[in-house]
């Protein structure tokens, strides 16, 4: 069913949904096709983008931050290691356990980079003839909307 609501009434329950799996596929389809000319993999930005931002996560912690499960955050992460984009780093966490910090190599930095241009285009085409109060109250909402689904 290929529906695209100009004039937004309540008593459509499903254009919520509808509306929602349109800006997912959108914004999946104006990224992905670029990070795939990058090389990189389905969860591949996230992680570069995170570590861009601050380095050093324990596998568990960045696999949280990114919304995945630890053993899906361990197989995203042994492929980028091949790919030469990270590094696993000794750390010793509370009671002198042993664990592996996770960092950006310079082939990585550099890539994150290129991600992050990515997301940025994205950010600002999908703004367009927003002011800048919409932006944020839209941004709000959908923080609320994902803790609602959360809980």
């Amino acid at each position: 069913m290929n529906v695209y609501y100009e004039d937004f009434s309540e008593d459509n329950l499903m254009q919520y949904h509808i509306e929602l799996i349109r800006l997912s596929a959108a914004h999946r389809k104006f990224s992905v096709s670029q990070y795939l000319e990058f090389g990189l993999t389905t969860g591949q930005p996230k992680v570069l983008s995170i570590l861009l931002e601050q380095e050093g996560y324990l596998q568990k912690d960045l696999a949280r931050k990114c919304g995945v499960e630890p053993a899906t955050m361990t197989s995203i992460l042994t492929n980028m290691m091949s790919k030469g984009l990270i590094q696993k780093k000794t750390v010793y966490v509370s009671g002198g356990k042993r664990a592996f910090a996770i960092f950006l190599t310079n082939q990585g930095r550099e890539l994150a980079k290129k991600v992050d241009s990515v997301i940025e285009e994205a950010e600002e085409k999908s703004f367009e003839g927003f002011t800048p109060e919409q932006k944020q109250q839209f941004i709000s909402m959908m923080h609320k909307i994902t803790r609602n689904l959360e809980t």
